[in-house]
């Protein structure tokens, strides 16, 4: 019975809903997260003046069926907006890289090699009325160094496979294997022994002395169980927002197993996300680790052909072997059904807004919610248990009338001890991660960003981020202190005897660190999602405290295929 309420409910709610539907013939896997088509489709909607069809930009990841109903959807408007070539470009990438959904020899290659890449985008491809696959390898192979350091070079080494597809056109499958080693900069070692997992990935084995040798697993099922109605389950990532960082629901931490279900009807698009998460734990021999678990709710509309909107909320909580059933409610208020229970869980809200003008900005942003006493917050008093979180930013394409250069400038301020909780289990974190900025909270951060692809397949991209943090620990400053709650480890227990003040709280509390990331990376595309990359990265940290002191210039050169590029920026 244990089985039954705990993980295995997911299973079981899934198999029960699967035959308690008619299946209709509409369903479709996603483009993986962090990948250039994300980016792309951006800088087209705004150029377009209109909404991606069918596609809330606010709710990664997007359906390769409705990415090619927008690339259509460009298709037609081509000749009365101002397309670059390399936007004629992209279209004609987006159209290989989600070629299942077209019907036309533009998608073939002029070159197969035997029954291997008969389509530009794909190792071996198959489609019938009754089935249809896509099978690609996983490569990556990256060297660099550390001028600061001497324990070694800096690699990554990747091999896998991924496969997508369909079965009898009624549910859709992805599935992605890929077996890892790598060493990686010094404070991404330092990150990954404090928490006992790679940053985004989770499990991992010492390689090498300092390197780290992990495997990356996802896969799900999909299905359109009615004609608003998608259905997903499976382990991957989700992410709500428009920024370059989300402070609702990120793709930082590691994979989990989800059940989501997404509904489009008119101009509103509901998705709620049930996940299965890990809790905070200790790394050591073979265990079972502790569980908890999450539902999110995100109401999207676009009000307007410029204008969307939306609202979020969500839960963190754990039970004994169980998960609260109160929770799967697809349409409810979830803090009036944690204050119903005795307000044992950590509830949140949160708001979103996107406005795209002139064919050429958008502006958007983000509010997140924690706890709030309205009182104290229009005092002034930075009282602690105001846990607040805000995002403001700006997309400019083809800025200042120079073609395919994009800029974006983003602010995110997170006000101490959001997203914590009184207990240590119910923080928002999983597997020791946070679930959504991966600096927790206590900071400020600023960024800009510049993307020059002056071709189809080259591009330039810079980014810059100036950051201010507080940090938790004093030792060092005083030998009878050893360590004080500023709010800044959201795994930390919150309550009014563990906090650091009561009253006059601010963001950068603490040992306030000044923390400057800089990154230009080169790239080129050598054919269908084969890289190469090259790239610099300075990376310093600064604060009153030497031990917190650390200064990182990484250079890096990396071939790799079918996979994201991955930067570390914490």
């Amino acid at each position: 019975m244990k089985i039954f309420l705990g993980s295995g409910f997911y299973f079981l709610l899934f198999i029960l809903i699967t035959f308690s539907v008619s299946l209709t013939k509409a369903q479709s896997a996603f483009v993986p997260l962090g990948t250039d088509s994300y980016h792309n489709l951006d800088r087209l909607e705004i150029k377009s003046g209109s909404f991606l069809t069918n596609i809330h930009t606010s709710v990664k990841p997007y359906r390769r069926d409705e990415i090619i109903k927008s690339v259509h959807q460009f298709d037609t408007i081509y000749p009365a907006v101002h397309f670059t070539r390399t936007d004629g470009k992209i279209l004609e990438f987006l159209d290989s890289d989600n070629s299942e959904w077209i019907d036309s020899d533009t998608i073939n290659s002029n070159h197969p090699i035997y029954y291997f890449y008969r389509t530009k985008a794909d190792f071996y491809s198959v489609k019938s009325e009754d089935f249809m696959m896509r099978m690609n390898p996983v490569l990556q192979f990256g060297i660099g160094a550390d001028t600061f350091t001497n324990d070694g070079s800096r690699f990554i080494n990747t091999r896998g496979v991924e496969a997508r597809g369909w079965v009898s056109q009624k549910i859709a499958f992805y599935i992605y294997i890929g077996e890892n080693q790598a060493r990686y900069t010094k404070y991404v070692q330092n990150y990954t022994n404090k928490k006992g997992a790679v940053p985004g990935e989770g499990y991992f084995k010492n390689f090498k002395g300092t390197g780290v040798d992990f495997i990356t697993t996802r896969g799900y099922i999909d299905f359109t169980a009615a004609k608003h109605i998608n259905i997903t389950f499976g382990r991957d990532k989700n992410f709500f927002g428009n920024g370059y960082r989300s402070l609702q629901l990120s793709d930082f931490s590691e994979d989990y197993l989800f059940l989501r279900l997404k509904t489009k009807i008119w101009k509103l698009e509901y998705t709620n996300v049930f996940a299965d998460l890990t809790s905070d734990f200790l790394r050591g021999g073979d265990q079972l680790l502790p569980k908890k678990y999450a539902a999110f709710h995100h109401l999207s509309l676009n009000c307007t052909k410029f204008l969307n909107a939306g609202l979020f909320e969500g839960v963190v909580f754990h039970r004994k072997d169980m998960f609260e059933f109160q929770y799967l409610i697809p349409l409810i208020f979830y803090r009036g059904i944690e204050q119903g229970l005795g307000s044992p869980d950590n509830a949140f809200i949160g708001a979103d807004v996107k406005i795209n003008f002139l064919r050429a900005f958008s502006v958007y942003g983000q509010v997140m919610i924690d706890d709030m006493n309205i009182a104290a917050l229009r005092d002034g008093t930075g009282y602690w248990g105001n846990k607040l979180g805000s995002q403001i930013g700006l997309k400019y394409v083809d800025a200042f009338t120079v073609e395919n250069l994009n800029l974006q400038f983003e602010g995110n301020f997170v006000r101490p001890y959001t997203y914590t909780h009184y207990d240590s289990v119910s923080n928002y974190t999983h597997y020791n991660q946070p679930l959504a900025h991966p600096l927790g909270a206590n900071f400020s951060e600023g960024i800009i960003i510049a993307r020059y692809q002056p071709a189809g397949n080259f591009w330039i991209t810079a980014k810059w981020f100036d950051i201010m943090i507080g940090q938790d620990s004093l030792r060092g400053v005083s030998p009878n202190i050893t360590s004080t709650n500023f709010g800044s480890d959201i795994e930390q227990q919150a309550t009014e005897p563990t906090v650091n003040s009561l009253y006059g709280n601010k963001i950068a509390q603490g040992v306030t660190t000044h923390l400057t990331i800089g990154e230009l990376t080169f790239t080129y595309m050598l054919r269908h999602n084969l890289f190469l990359d090259a790239g610099l990265t300075y990376r310093e940290a600064f604060s009153k405290v030497s031990r917190y002191n650390e200064g990182v210039f990484y250079w890096y050169g990396s071939l790799r295929l079918n996979i994201p590029s991955k930067q570390m920026e914490f």
